[in-house]
């Protein structure tokens, strides 16, 4: 009876021992789980679990392994497309600002910081009204996006006078108990200098004023003239001055439209150059031949500095009309008597041709506005001399093909110095290398 009264006491001892065994490996285990959930918590996706107890909890801790894998990886690819994202937005043209469902900029690029002139990371976390502070607008265009969704857009002046197109896009944000008092929407705003296409229309629409007028003034001198010359009482003489006007204001509308038609040529974005190793003395003398006769006429005095005796990299033909250009200017704003002197200043890799004149000068603060399509320093000069105003405009195109600088110096009532810059030809650039287009 003893034995049995002893046997009985080993087994419970011995269960009791099993199960304080299991029960603290269930507790290690237990302790685990929980800290490898923690390390999850926390993004730290490298946790694993371990077991090599029962073959059922391996499955099961095999299982949330892999769970956990895919996880990881799943958490990489996100990674990778915020990444991806928030490089795409700090590298747009435009600027991006959002705002989230509290009121606070949780996102700006460096595009939105530049237009707004407000430092990027001063603006992050701050309320939508405090950065847009200066735009009454736009801030009450985002409070009524974030509250009742509706969108916005609208042009601002910016500081600087940038105009800017801006635009307020309403996000709906889902909606869930802990969001039940916010405001319902967050809000995209994105901003879009449109300076520069305000500037092109400007210029468009200039272009056309300019070009009715320029075709307007001889087209009515012909019907005039032309008028006149059905009538009966016209005399020999009145009729060979009249169709000597005629034919002088036809040559004046063909030139402007020869010059617009070079002019639109040299402005396309396939734009030829024949490119080949020019002398530039050569150019030189073939232009000066070919004005000699007007400056003459006009009693100017041409002159030619000592030879350049070098190679460049260009079209001679486009290279002649430069100069042909630049000299028929300057000898029509150099009055009787005076001097038109072309000269080379030669460099390393460049060559710098000058085109001098004793004429009546540039006011300074109209110097940089002469190479504009139609701009007249003088109209009236340049009316009676039959210019089109888009003289200079081609030599800005045609040097600007070359990948050459174009500038000028003045004086007003002393002259000026015309100037553009060619690539020369040297050893180490071989016929047919590639010339640099400005743009």
């Amino acid at each position: 009876m003893v034995w049995w009264i002893g046997l009985l006491l080993a087994l419970w001892l011995v269960t009791c021992a099993l199960w304080r065994v299991d029960v603290v490996r269930r507790n290690r285990f237990l302790r685990h789980i929980a800290d490898v959930a923690r390390q999850l918590a926390h993004g730290q996706f490298d946790a694993k679990l371990s077991s090599h107890q029962g073959r059922a909890e391996v499955v099961v801790f095999d299982a949330v392994n892999h769970m956990i894998q895919m996880l990881a990886e799943h958490q990489e690819r996100l990674r990778a497309e915020r990444d991806l994202l928030e490089h795409i937005l700090q590298h747009l043209t435009s600027g991006v600002v959002f705002v989230s469902h509290l009121g606070r900029i949780e996102r700006m690029n460096e595009a939105a910081a530049r237009l707004l002139r407000r430092p990027r990371a001063q603006c992050l976390g701050l309320e939508y009204w405090t950065v847009f502070r200066g735009h009454p607008e736009v801030a009450a265009a985002l409070t009524r996006a974030l509250f009742h969704g509706d969108p916005w857009q609208d042009a601002l002046v910016v500081e600087g006078g940038v105009t800017v197109e801006a635009r307020v896009v309403p996000l709906p944000l889902a909606m869930t108990p802990r969001f039940a008092e916010q405001r319902p929407f967050e809000a995209l705003i994105l901003l879009h200098d449109i300076s520069q296409w305000q500037r092109l229309e400007r210029m468009r629409s200039d272009f056309v004023a300019n070009v009715s007028h320029e075709l307007k003034t001889p087209i009515t001198s012909i019907r005039g003239f032309a008028e006149t010359l059905l009538g009966d009482s016209v005399s020999p003489d009145v009729q060979s001055d009249f169709l000597r006007e005629i034919v002088d204001e036809a040559k004046r509308m063909e030139n402007l439209v020869a010059d617009l038609l070079t002019l639109s040529r040299l402005e396309t974005a396939d734009a030829a150059l024949e490119l080949a190793p020019v002398d530039m003395d050569e150019v030189i003398d073939k232009a000066l031949t070919r004005v000699r006769s007007e400056a003459a006429h006009h009693g100017i005095l041409l002159e030619a500095a000592p030879a350049c005796d070098v190679l460049v990299w260009a079209d001679a033909d486009r290279i002649l009309q430069v100069l042909l250009n630049l000299l028929t200017n300057a000898i029509h704003y150099t009055p009787a008597g005076g001097r038109v002197k072309v000269h080379c200043e030669v460099s390393l890799d460049h060559v710098r041709v000058h085109v001098q004149d004793t004429g009546i000068g540039i006011p300074e603060d109209q110097q940089q506005r002469v190479f504009e399509r139609f701009y007249r320093v003088d109209k009236d000069r340049s009316r009676a001399t039959g210019g089109t105003g888009l003289g200079l405009a081609i030599v800005k195109h045609i040097v600007g093909l070359h990948g050459g600088d174009l500038g000028l110096t003045s004086t007003p009532g002393q002259g000026s110095d015309f100037w553009f810059t060619l690539a020369r030809l040297t050893g180490d650039r071989a016929p047919g290398a590639p010339v640099p287009r400005k743009p």
